[in-house]
C-alpha cells in the first residue's frame, strides 16, 4: 500500500473550496490538496489521485454527502473522511461518525481548529499505512541491492535492510541509532542509493555547531542557498544528533514536524523537498533521559533503525577481517596476507568497543607493520591482551582484606572503562546497567 498524503476537499461552494485549499497548502505542505465541486466525480478522483483524506460537505446537489460517505467507506476503506458541517448539523455529523467518518468540523470553526483536526487525521493515516506497508513488504527482498556494500551475514543487519526497504514512500525523517563505528554513514549512503540515487547526497555534522551556524548552513539566505535547497530532492545526512544544542533541537523539531523552513532574511516559507536522515550514538530512550527535545523525539520515533554493535555480529568478524585485509594489501600493492585462523577465532571474543571502525584500523595497522611476506600479528595480540578470551566463568580472587562494596563498585566501573577505552555506552553494557546509571555512579565518584 502506497503511503499517500493527498487530500480531497468536496464542496459545492467555490469560494470556500479555494479558501480551504490555500490554508491546507500553506500549513500542511507535505500533503497535496485537491478540490471537487461535483460530488458525482468524487469516487473517481479518490482513485485517480490516490487520496488519503477527504473533507466532505454534507449538503450538496446531485449526490448527498451521507450517501457519498457510505460509497467511500465501501469502495475505499482506507480513506479517512472528515465531515464538514453547518451550524445545525452536529447531530447528523455524529451519526456520520457512527457510519465510519473519522471526525467532523464546523465551517464556522477557526483555522487552527480545522488544521488540528486534519493533522490528527494525517497522523493516524500515516501510522495505519506504515503498518500495512511494513506488514506487506517485510519479507519482500526488493531494493536490498542498495545495501550490497555492507558486508554481513547477520540476521539483525538483514532485518535493518528489510525494514529500510519499506520506507520508500514515506517522507518522514529516518533516525539511525548505533554506537561509534557501527556503519551509520555507510547505511545512510545505502539509503540514498535506494531512495533517490540520481539526486544529491550531502552531510552535515551537528557537533560543535552554534545555532547561528546551523541556521546559515541548513537554511541559507538570499546570497547563498542552504543545504536543504542544494540537496533538492536528494538525501541530507545530519550526523551526531546527540551533540546538537537545545536551540538546534528546536529548529530540527519544527523542520521535521512542519516540513517547512524560512531561509535567512526571508518572510516566505519554503517546503522541505529532500529526505532527511539523522544519526545518533545514543538511542531515543537515552536521549530522553538527558532532557532532549520531546518534540524531536516524537518526530523521530516512527522511523528509527538501530544498527547492532560488532560484538553482537560475531559471525561477521571473520568476513570483515578478510575484506579489510584485502583492502589494506591492495592499498600497499602487495599480495594478500592471511591471518592465522586461531587469531581470527580469538578476535571473535573481543568486544570491539570501536566496532567496525576499530576493526578496520586494527587490520590496516597490522598490514602497514608487516614485512610484505607475513602479516604482523602484534597489533592483534595487543588488543587481545586487553580482553583475554574465556571459555568458563572465572572465579574472582579477593585480597586478604576485603574491599567495601563501594570500593568494589568503583574498581568494577574503572575496569569496564579501561576495557572499552572509556566508551561509556559499551562499559555500561559490560556492567549490565544503563548508561545513565553509569553516569550517575561516575558523578558520585567525582563528588
Amino acid at each position: 500500500m502506497k503511503l499517500s498524503r493527498n487530500i480531497l476537499v468536496i464542496d459545492d461552494e467555490t469560494r470556500w473550496l479555494r479558501t480551504i485549499a490555500m490554508v491546507l497548502n500553506r500549513h500542511i505542505p507535505e500533503a497535496s490538496t485537491h478540490t471537487c465541486e461535483n460530488s458525482r466525480q468524487a469516487l473517481q478522483l479518490i482513485r485517480d489521485l490516490e487520496i488519503a483524506l477527504v473533507l466532505l460537505d454534507l449538503n450538496m446537489p446531485y449526490l448527498d454527502g451521507r450517501q457519498l460517505l457510505r460509497d467511500i467507506r465501501e469502495h475505499s476503506p482506507y480513506v479517512r473522511v472528515i465531515v464538514v458541517t453547518g451550524l445545525n448539523e452536529t447531530e447528523v455529523a455524529v451519526e456520520c461518525m457512527k457510519q465510519g467518518a473519522y471526525d467532523f468540523v464546523a465551517k464556522t470553526s477557526s483555522t487552527d481548529q480545522l488544521l488540528l483536526c486534519v493533522r490528527r487525521a494525517m497522523e493516524v493515516i500515516t501510522l495505519e499505512r506504515s503498518y500495512h506497508r511494513i506488514k506487506d513488504g517485510f519479507f519482500n527482498r526488493r531494493n536490498l541491492a542498495a545495501f550490497s556494500e555492507i558486508l554481513t551475514t547477520d540476521v539483525k543487519m538483514h532485518d535493518c535492510f528489510t525494514y529500510a526497504a519499506t520506507l520508500g514512500d514515506s517522507h518522514e525523517p529516518i533516525l539511525l541509532e548505533g554506537e561509534t563505528g557501527t556503519g551509520k554513514r555507510l547505511f545512510a549512503k545505502a539509503l540514498h542509493r535506494m531512495l533517490c540515487p540520481e539526486e544529491p547526497y550531502l552531510e552535515l555534522s551537528l557537533s560543535a555547531l552554534t545555532a547561528a551556524e546551523f541556521e546559515q548552513r541548513l537554511f541559507g539566505d538570499a546570497s547563498q542557498p542552504g543545504l536543504l535547497q542544494v540537496t533538492g530532492h536528494g538525501l541530507l545526512f545530519l550526523t551526531q544528533l546527540d551533540d546538537a544544542s537545545p536551540q538546534i533541537q528546536t529548529m530540527l523539531t519544527r523542520l521535521c514536524q512542519l516540513k517547512r523552513y524560512f531561509p535567512g532574511g526571508s518572510l516566505r516559507e519554503k517546503a522541505l523537498e529532500c529526505r532527511i536522515v539523522l544519526s545518533s550514538h545514543l538511542s531515543l530512550e537515552q536521549l530522553e533521559q538527558q532532557a532532549f527535545s520531546q518534540g524531536l523525539i516524537y518526530a523521530l520515533q516512527p522511523q528509527r533503525i538501530k544498527l547492532p554493535p560488532l560484538r553482537e555480529r560475531q559471525s561477521d568478524i571473520g568476513l570483515l577481517l578478510q575484506h579489510f585485509i584485502e583492502q589494506a594489501c591492495h592499498a600497499q600493492a602487495i599480495e594478500y596476507l592471511a591471518l592465522p585462523i586461531e587469531v581470527a577465532q580469538r578476535l571473535e571474543s573481543y568486544p570491539f568497543p570501536g566496532n567496525i571502525t576499530e576493526l578496520k584500523s586494527l587490520v590496516f595497522s597490522a598490514v602497514n607493520a608487516s614485512n610484505h611476506n607475513e602479516l604482523a600479528l602484534a597489533p592483534f595480540f595487543a588488543v587481545l591482551e586487553r580482553q583475554p578470551p574465556t571459555t568458563h566463568i572465572q572465579r574472582i580472587r579477593f585480597p586478604e582484606k576485603l574491599p567495601t562494596i563501594s570500593e568494589t563498585t568503583q574498581q568494577l566501573v574503572h575496569e569496564a572503562l579501561v576495557r572499552t577505552n572509556n566508551n561509556q555506552s559499551a562499559a555500561a553494557k559490560l556492567l549490565g546497567i544503563t548508561q545513565s546509571a553509569l553516569s550517575r555512579r561516575l558523578s558520585k565518584s567525582e563528588d
